[in-house]
């Protein structure tokens, strides 16, 4: 029981301070508790109990001792008694009739006296072998109730263990759960990530491939364009040159100074352009 009364009084063991858990050590504590009240109870009923038949025991014995005095002071007194009376009678019929009435008195009276304390004996046997009997039944009740003690204390212990291991358990099983929860939800945002910089890998290659294009569509367009223009001012070109009428360049008269008039040729936007600046295109 001391063994018992210390892991009842030990601090509890850490846990989360849910109320199940809460719950689950109040009602192992009150059960070993109980447990233990029912022990306390058995062992002191048997305490008693015993203390009562070690109690009667000894009033049997003084009984019986006090039965055995009394029937030796009857007797006594039943041959003193018996003596007085076969001495008179002796008196009255003579000496030797006396005599032989007092002896076989005498023997019949020892006789008495051997089976009154043959009975005596035999009782006082029979009392000590029913008090023995007792004390064995006593005894083997204390064991069981030692024993069914014990045996509450290390279910109690092996509950509580139990709990404790359970506890044990599922905090690691809680810890092994948001680590896995942690583990997928990291890799849900690795892989969210990965997804959303090939997607935007993509739009950037999808991009990048727009612009060429349109570079390249704006580059050959600007080449079409310059082609054309080429050929538009050759057109004109030979169009000025086989309308001119001799190779002399007519003359004006610009603020009193003479100066050559510059051939013309017309530009693909409708204006016009020195003709030496012909084959430059801008």
């Amino acid at each position: 029981m001391g063994m018992l009364g210390a892991i009842l009084d030990a601090p509890p063991p850490r846990a989360d301070p849910s109320p199940s858990h809460h719950a689950i050590l109040s009602a192992a504590m009150l059960n070993a508790r109980r447990s233990r009240l029912r022990v306390e109870a058995d062992r002191q009923m048997l305490a008693n109990r015993i203390s009562r038949l070690q109690a009667e025991q000894t009033r049997a014995l003084k009984r019986i001792e006090e039965t055995h005095k009394k029937t030796q002071e009857i007797l006594a007194m039943k041959a003193r008694h018996q003596q007085s009376e076969f001495e008179k009678e002796a008196a009255k019929i003579g000496q030797e009739d006396a005599i032989e009435k007092h002896r076989q008195a005498l023997l019949q009276m020892k006789e008495q006296q051997r089976v009154a304390i043959i009975a005596a004996k035999q009782s006082q046997n029979l009392s000590r072998a029913e008090q023995a009997r007792e004390a064995k039944r006593a005894n083997e009740e204390n064991a069981i109730a030692i024993a069914r003690a014990r045996g509450a204390e290390y279910n109690a212990a092996a509950f509580r263990r139990n709990v404790v291991r359970q506890e044990q358990e599922a905090a690691r099983e809680r810890r092994q759960k948001e680590k896995e929860l942690l583990l997928q939800h990291l890799q849900e945002r690795s892989a969210a990530r990965e997804e959303e910089e090939m997607r935007r890998a993509q739009e950037y290659a999808e991009e990048v491939r727009r612009m060429r294009e349109e570079e390249r569509r704006l580059i050959e367009s600007l080449h079409q364009s310059r082609e054309e223009q080429r050929q538009v001012f050759q057109h004109i070109e030979a169009t000025i040159n086989e309308s001119r009428p001799s190779s002399i360049e007519p003359l004006v008269h610009m603020g009193g100074k003479a100066t050559p008039i510059r051939r013309q040729r017309a530009t693909a936007s409708g204006g016009l352009t020195p003709v030496g600046a012909a084959g430059r295109p801008r």
